[in-house]
């Protein structure tokens, strides 16, 4: 919100009215001394009139001598006779002036000057003196100018020499007297210049002294209100350096130059680290956290807040530092990860934007526990998910996913225990722990066990990053131990709530089941593989495609436990590598003339007392051997000359090395390269066989031979005779 700034009169009253005074005393005394320096200078021109007057009594005084003695020269006569005139006239009118006042003629006798009538009382007397004195003087001069005038240029007549000695006689007779007199004007007007000059310098003086004290009173009251005015200053920089010092937020200006102001919080130090902000650009410190390109966009963001046309309100939400996680520089060379939060406000002054008002929290704790509910609320997500899948699974099924689950985790762990001497036997490691996560993954799918499902493909991403280390050694698996133990205590509760639960089994029995199109015979523990139709539907709707699977014979044939849980394992990986590499999507069936439904045929048939064949076929697209072969190629560990030179058996047993998948991308599903290889390994630890049969775009057939191991109350049967592990038909 805009405020204006209103002048307070008030508080500065006192300081305005003694510059008043000081102006108008200042005013006074500069009126008076113009008034009186103008009588002065009109003094001046009375006294020099003065000096002209005693000088031209003097002059008409000579002039008449000159007459007296030039009476035989006419030339010389009418010289004298001439100024004598002049000096007369000009006597007699600046006497006139001096008595009454007016115009007159200057000292040099051409300019005209006005006087005033002399008003003293020693002026007037020497003027009325004068004035006695020059009336005969006058008129004997008037008498001898009159006469004169008539004859000028010729001989005298008796008048005028009679009028002359008169007016010669009236000269030695006057002269010194009328000098007198002027000289007394003359003193009597220096004395009125000089009072008045006394009387200006008094004035003067006075107003020197008003002024000085005037200015120390303004002066004094100044430094009172300075004073004041410091006090109430200090204050307010005390309370506001107290609230910068105590608010937990980092607050500082910026002005249109994006230039960070002098003042700043103390909590801005903490936030942003030790390091002078004053003066420095908040574009630099920006960059020294975060991104050029996020710098970049706040300062187009804060370029928008000084621009008073576009409202505060309407561009908050644009706001790109509204949330950002910094790399702070430490003193030791290091960064500090934080999460920061930087909000901005217009600061205005006189109704214009002038600066922004940063406010900067650091609300990592408050990102930490978000994360922390977000994992727990995630984690509950999943117990509740957990739960709801117990609550699903058969009990006897879910019994014996427990049991295998331990019996793979001590696997794991004596594997872990086991001494490695070697890189290469270290490595080995990761692959053979590979292979028991895989199949305990597997088991876990069919069952639609995420959580479980979801740790051991977690578990995969470790290993498959172990089984890549060039430098693997024994401390790479403590991250692997780790996940395995919370596998572990994650299991034990599993099995510590199935026994809690003793309506578990009512439950499961009474939960509707998903028709399916799978087809089993026989009725010897069907619950036991009626899973399997579940996994490979959900697998299916994972990939995109559509499945049918025909199950028949699985429940015939009573073998051990164990050997029948290695079976469960061979055939969750050979549906598993049918859905995701055989079967095709809906839309290239169609484009292929199939129907847009895959289908799966999985048999399990009693050959002998002491043989079983399992058959796993599909009628998808086949061995894809050209992908093998290129596959093979991309690892660089064959020749392109010797890859081409294989035949279809030699490509198809690639399929069975660790870590070798034609699929690009790892998903739950592929992209390991461990599902037919654990296949392989359980088939020649039962001394088996395999046949792989394909066709390109018509099938791909598996047929597993495996020793009957019948349970322990049962008679022990000798495994198959030993021979060829697999065997490869392209066309059949």
């Amino acid at each position: 919100m805009s405020t204006s700034v209103q002048f307070n009169y008030g508080k500065y009253r006192g300081i305005l009215i003694s510059v008043a005074l000081f102006l108008l005393l200042d005013a006074s005394v500069l009126l008076l001394n113009f008034y009186v320096s103008f009588e002065i200078a009109d003094d001046a021109v009375g006294v020099n009139l003065a000096g002209r007057q005693r000088m031209l009594s003097q002059r008409m005084a000579k002039t008449l001598f000159v007459l007296d003695s030039s009476r035989g020269d006419p030339a010389a006569f009418q010289t004298a006779y001439e100024e004598l005139l002049f000096s007369k006239t000009l006597f007699d009118e600046t006497l006139q002036a001096f008595v009454q006042g007016g115009s007159v003629r200057g000292g040099a006798g051409k300019e005209t000057v006005t006087l005033e009538a002399v008003s003293n009382r020693a002026g007037r007397d020497a003027l009325h003196n004068t004035a006695q004195l020059w009336r005969p003087y006058k008129s004997a001069v008037d008498n001898f100018v009159t006469n004169a005038a008539v004859n000028l240029g010729q001989p005298l007549t008796t008048d005028t020499e009679n009028a002359l000695s008169a007016a010669v006689a009236m000269a030695r007779l006057h002269n010194l007297s009328i000098l007198a007199s002027m000289n007394d004007l003359t003193l009597s007007l220096e004395q009125v210049a000089a009072s008045k000059a006394k009387r200006l310098r008094l004035i003067q003086t006075i107003g020197i002294s008003l002024a000085v004290m005037n200015f120390l009173f303004i002066l004094l009251h100044f430094v009172r209100q300075l004073r004041d005015s410091d006090a109430v200053i200090e204050k307010a920089r005390r309370e506001t350096t107290e609230i910068l010092e105590t608010v937990n937020e980092g607050l500082f200006l910026i002005d249109h130059n994006l230039m960070i102001g002098e003042q700043h919080s103390a909590k801005l130090t903490e936030v942003l680290g030790n390091q002078p902000f004053a003066g420095k650009s908040f574009l630099t410190l920006l960059e020294n956290m975060i991104s050029e390109k996020d710098a970049e966009t706040a300062r187009g963001f804060i370029e928008l807040l000084f621009d008073k046309k576009i409202k505060e309100k309407l561009i908050g939400d644009l706001n790109p530092l509204n949330l950002v996680e910094v790399n702070i520089a430490q003193v030791n060379g290091g960064f500090l990860t934080k999460h920061l939060q930087f909000s901005f406000a217009r600061a205005y002054q006189e109704r214009e934007i002038s600066h922004v008002l940063v406010t900067v929290q650091d609300v990592s704790e408050q990102v930490k526990l978000a994360r922390e509910l977000s994992e727990s609320r995630k984690h509950n997500e999943s117990q509740l998910e957990m739960i709801t899948g117990l609550l699903h699974t058969h009990p006897e099924l879910l019994k014996e996913f427990i049991d295998n689950s331990f019996q793979c985790f001590n696997r794991i762990n004596g594997i872990l225990r086991q001494p490695a001497k070697t890189a290469q036997a270290v490595r080995e490691k990761a692959v053979t722990i590979f292979r028991e996560i895989h199949n305990f993954k597997g088991e876990a799918a069919s069952l639609k066990l995420a959580f479980f499902e979801n740790a051991a493909h977690s578990m995969e991403d470790t290993l498959a990053q172990l089984r890549s280390k060039s430098d693997i050694s024994g401390n790479d698996y403590l991250g692997l131990a780790v996940q395995l133990e919370n596998l572990i205590s994650y299991t034990q509760q599993v099995q510590q709530l199935t026994e809690k639960l003793g309506q578990f089994s009512l439950v499961s029995n009474n939960a509707p089941r998903t028709a399916s199109n799978q087809t089993i015979t026989g009725s010897r523990r069907s619950d036991g593989w009626d899973h399997l139709n579940d996994f490979v539907q959900n697998m299916a709707l994972r990939n995109g495609k559509q499945v049918r699977l025909v199950a028949s014979g699985l429940s015939e044939i009573s073998m051990a436990p164990e050997c029948e849980q290695q079976l469960k394992e061979i055939c969750i990986q050979l549906l598993r590598n049918a859905v995701v590499h055989g079967i095709e999507t809906p839309r290239e069936r169609e484009l292929s003339e199939k129907p847009t439904l895959g289908r799966i045929d999985l048999r399990l048939a009693k050959l002998s007392d002491a043989e079983m064949e399992l058959t796993i076929s599909d009628d998808g697209k086949g061995l894809d051997y050209a992908a093998i072969r290129e596959k093979a190629m991309a690892t660089g560990k064959w020749s392109e000359q010797e890859i081409e030179s294989w035949s279809n058996k030699q490509l198809l047993g690639l399929i069975f090395q660790a870590g070798f998948s034609t699929t690009n991308e790892v998903t739950k599903d592929a992209g390991r390269g461990i599902g037919m290889e654990a296949v392989m390994q359980h088939v020649i630890t039962q001394r088996g066989k395999i046949n792989v049969a394909s066709r390109a775009g018509e099938f791909c057939r598996f047929v597993i031979s495996l020793p009957i191991i019948p349970p322990v109350n049962e008679q022990t049967i000798s495994p198959v005779s030993q021979g060829s592990a697999y065997a490869v038909t392209d066309d059949c």
